[in-house]
């Protein structure tokens, strides 16, 4: 048992598990599924309401005596927030313990994006007191709470985590972008054990996320899935900025198909999502009879093209914010 943890805190946590994904329970109910006797449920719950975690949701139906009080989480007892940042933009959302959406915006702000994070965050704890994570994620490589952005350098002037925890008077985690949409990807794929790869071509270049049982592999230095560094890699691939030369579309693919023969023979995955951009999108079909060609059928991983980035991407953050306040 940790250290300071008591009889109370169990029960809550027991009970807090039970309730997890149920609409509304009864007293009787949690205390067949939790295994706790019914006055233990009863105060535990009590404990819980006063403390406004758990919510009175009206009464059951009656089989000729009293009708029970029906109980659920309270889903705004915890709140956190999502900044998404890329060249310049935010993309924020602020949702609670179900991941529904309570606020959103969208914005410029070039050249102020420490500022503006800022007193976004600073409005979402004003407005919700609640607030209980920051999640922050970047189209760079993120590590040791530090943000390598090209095109938002100054996110890397320092410590981004370290800056905003204590300006927010919350938990604060930066997350590379893609990771965080392999997190949601492979939540949407609802698997426990495997591996899956998730490959990007935004504005900031190519890169990749890979979870591993469930798990994001960063690498010893978070520094997996960097793929903009890999060899012969023309222009760092930057399809998106006018200002780079555009490499040809079949060039484009051949990157695509050495970097899913390298994750086949060194990870093996089962899945590799690539998510759409205009060179695939025109060229799927040939990009899927050279990996044909060039991986052998029992190791081909299954390759899908997706539309889905940004759904994954919000998911992942999601996700990572969940985990972090079930943690507190």
């Amino acid at each position: 048992m940790a250290s300071g943890t008591t009889v109370r805190d169990i029960n809550r946590d027991i009970i807090r598990n039970c309730m997890k994904g149920q609409d509304a329970v009864s007293k009787s109910e949690l205390a067949s599924l939790s295994g706790l006797s019914f006055p233990t449920v009863g105060r535990t719950l009590d404990l819980l309401c006063r403390e406004g975690e758990v919510e009175q949701v009206g009464t059951g139906d009656s089989s000729g005596g009293r009708r029970a009080a029906l109980y659920r989480l309270n889903p705004l007892f915890s709140v956190s927030l999502m900044l998404c940042v890329e060249r310049g933009q935010i993309v924020w959302k602020a949702g609670d313990l179900e991941g529904r959406t309570v606020l959103e915006g969208e914005e410029e702000a070039s050249g102020r994006l420490m500022e503006r994070m800022g007193e976004i965050g600073g409005e979402i704890r004003r407005r919700y007191p609640q607030l209980k994570a920051v999640v922050i994620g970047a189209a760079g490589m993120v590590s040791g709470g530090r943000i390598r952005s090209v095109g938002d350098e100054e996110l890397g002037s320092g410590n981004v985590e370290a800056y905003f925890t204590d300006l927010f008077g919350v938990p604060v985690k930066a997350v590379n972008d893609m990771n965080a949409a392999a997190v949601g990807r492979w939540n949407r794929l609802g698997k426990k054990e495997g591996s899956c790869v998730c490959i990007y071509l935004g504005k900031n270049g190519i890169g990749a996320g890979c979870i591993l049982d469930g798990r994001i592999w960063q690498g010893a230095n978070d520094f997996a899935g960097e793929l903009g560094f890999l060899p012969d890699m023309p222009d760092g691939l930057w399809p998106l900025d006018t200002g780079k030369r555009i490499p040809d579309s079949s060039v484009i693919l051949d990157i695509y198909r050495r970097i899913i023969q390298i994750y086949a023979a060194v990870l093996n995955p089962e899945h590799i999502v690539l998510y759409e951009n205009p060179y695939l999108d025109a060229g799927m079909e040939i990009l899927l009879g050279e990996c044909e060609k060039a991986i052998p059928e029992y190791s081909r991983p299954h390759l899908e093209l997706s539309g889905d980035f940004r759904l994954d991407y919000e998911q992942g953050l999601t996700e990572i914010a969940c985990r972090m306040m079930e943690e507190m």
